[in-house]
């Protein structure tokens, strides 16, 4: 959704600009001071984007700056200033004139310090708010306004979608990156630690690029000198696990889920924003069926965050595995950045915590105001309530997993952020 702020000059469009998107354009009560027009998502909403114009002035059916008209036809709502201190008879052709571009139009009266909302603004027709920027005023109102109205826009992708294989030496990770690349891209070998540093390329898929890396393969500490190419290789391969979009830990299916692969799925899970799980050289084990349930079992026994993260047995040596695992990855790369509409998500937390009250705080009620999705890789959600400290870690939980389900987020770290519900303008 994107708004526009409009109105004559000096009624303070620009003051409300910067609260509404903590941003910092110039104000002054010279008239004039904005020259050219600003955008910004507002805070915490990336897909609520707004302008901030210098005054315009529109009389005779007029706009006093042509400029504008493109701009005017590319936003979805305008939100028309007013000074709660002038003579309202001044705007009715302003506003009058802007109803040509068939939009809605919301009012917004400044400078009602006292707020004491007296002015009578149904006159105009419209939807209107009371703010005052000098005393902070009105702006939770108007806020709640842009949540409810927010339709979800997706955030913009990168050029490429980059991911990761990590896993102990001798997994398989090259021979699934050369399966992947369609060539011999990396050496192989039946000796542990080939590959002594990472190595990175691209290839394309269903007109998408994607960038793979395969990493040097994880020893157990006691097992690597601080001074080798492999203890430099690692920490290399694993400063660089927040930077993608996409970590797969590849594990050998004979070695199993063994301490040295709890150690590396811990470290992926901390620090990756996304993750799949592989179990490679399914073809070695007789009893495939039993050995896929048994292991399913364990791992999400042995790691409560693996619930949502996504198992997958394959041979990296078998075409058909390699090409399901291809399009798994493509698929993950089309929706890895949807944003979850704010005013879904907060009416599903208003249901969830309705259900299932979090436990009273000295005596008083836990409110849940509403939800933000502020991040989607990773994907944070921040939760407004009026006790933020005091949620109980299992309520924490509680709200996680309803999150998890009904959104169907899969491979996906998702973190809640619990802070007051007072006013973030103040």
């Amino acid at each position: 959704m994107k708004y526009l702020l409009i109105g004559k000059p000096n009624v303070g469009k620009s003051s409300i600009y910067n609260l509404l998107t903590k941003s910092s354009n110039l104000t002054h009560r010279q008239k004039g001071t904005t020259k050219d027009w600003h955008t910004n998502n507002i805070s915490d909403l990336p897909g609520v984007i707004i302008y901030d114009t210098p005054g315009v002035l529109i009389a005779n059916n007029k706009i006093n700056n042509l400029n504008f008209y493109n701009l005017f036809n590319e936003v979805d709502k305008f939100l028309y200033v007013i000074d709660y201190n002038a003579y309202l008879e001044n705007e009715f052709e302003s506003i009058n004139n802007l109803r040509k571009f068939n939009k809605e139009i919301i009012i917004i009266a400044n400078k009602d310090d006292n707020f004491q909302n007296k002015l009578n603004l149904d006159n105009f027709g419209f939807k209107y708010f009371y703010i005052s920027c000098a005393h902070r005023l009105g702006f939770q109102d108007l806020y709640d306004y842009f949540i409810i109205q927010d339709t979800g826009n997706t955030y913009n992708t990168n050029e490429y979608f980059s991911f990761a294989i990590y896993g102990k030496p001798n997994a398989g990770k090259s021979t699934l990156v050369n399966s992947l690349m369609g060539y011999e891209r990396v050496l192989t070998s039946a000796d542990a630690g080939t590959t002594s540093d990472y190595v990175e390329d691209m290839y394309s898929f269903k007109n998408k690029n994607f960038k793979l890396i395969d990493t040097a393969g994880i020893f157990k500490k006691n097992k690597i000198d601080i001074e080798s190419l492999n203890y430099y290789a690692i920490r290399k391969s694993l400063n660089i696990i927040y930077e993608l979009d996409l970590n797969i830990l590849l594990i050998d299916s004979i070695d199993g889920f063994d301490s040295q692969i709890k150690k590396i799925l811990n470290i992926l899970i901390d620090k990756s924003k996304s993750i799949i799980i592989i179990f490679n050289k399914i073809d070695l084990i007789k009893d495939k069926k039993n050995f896929i349930k048994e292991t399913n079992l364990l791992v999400k026994k042995t790691f409560s965050k693996t619930k949502n993260i996504s198992i997958i047995f394959l041979s990296a040596k078998n075409i058909n595995s390699v090409s399901k695992l291809k399009n798994t990855i493509y698929i993950k790369s089309k929706i890895v950045d949807k944003k979850i509409s704010t005013s879904k998500l907060t009416n599903f937390l208003k249901k969830i915590t309705a259900d299932k009250p979090h436990p009273l705080v000295s005596g008083k009620i836990v409110k849940f105001k509403y939800a933000v999705q502020i991040s989607s890789h990773p994907l944070i959600i921040k939760i407004f309530t009026n006790f933020q400290k005091e949620i109980k870690k299992n309520y924490k939980t509680y709200i996680e997993n309803n999150i998890i389900q009904k959104f169907n987020i899969t491979d996906t770290k998702i973190k809640l952020l619990f802070v007051t519900s007072k006013n973030p303008f103040s």
